[in-house]
């Protein structure tokens, strides 16, 4: 029942095996979020790199139709992506933090096991940077060039 090394004995019950079991899903919700989020940011990194060497007219990518402007929008999708993963990995640190404190963490002075996390209100702050972020900043670049196109 002790996944958590150094962690306090767990006594097994129905109470506890449901907490158990919440901790576990919570964490392993941020855990996917870290992941699509990684994986997005990765496939878009790859399709942004294309129109860029394609649009060299030498043999630097400095020279292309698109250089500065990929880059600079490789970047802050870059820094989105990251602001929202930060949040979900502080999330999950505030889980395995709550878990690890024996008896499943977070007792209220009764003794109660409360499945509340920490508030934090930069957590949801970050998520919604990269959620919000990313669209503006993307919506943003197509305005741009539909508007003033480079070359």
């Amino acid at each position: 029942m002790d996944d958590h090394p150094g962690a306090h004995p767990v006594r097994r019950s129905p109470e506890n095996d449901e907490i158990y079991r919440y901790a576990r899903a919570e964490m392993q919700t941020e855990l996917a979020l870290i992941n699509a989020r990684v994986n997005w940011l990765i496939t878009s990194q790859a399709f942004l790199f294309v129109p860029l060497v394609l649009g060299a007219k030498g043999a630097s990518v400095a020279q292309s139709v698109f250089f500065p402007y990929i880059p600079h929008l490789g970047i802050a999708l870059c820094l989105l992506v990251l602001s929202s993963v930060l949040a979900a990995v502080w999330r999950s640190l505030q889980w395995r933090a709550k878990w690890s404190q024996g008896e499943y963490a977070g007792g209220d002075a009764h003794g109660r096991f409360s499945i509340i996390a920490p508030r934090t209100p930069l957590i949801p702050v970050l998520g919604m940077i990269g959620a919000l972020g990313v669209p503006v900043v993307l919506t943003s670049a197509w305005v741009w060039l539909r508007l003033w196109p480079p070359g």
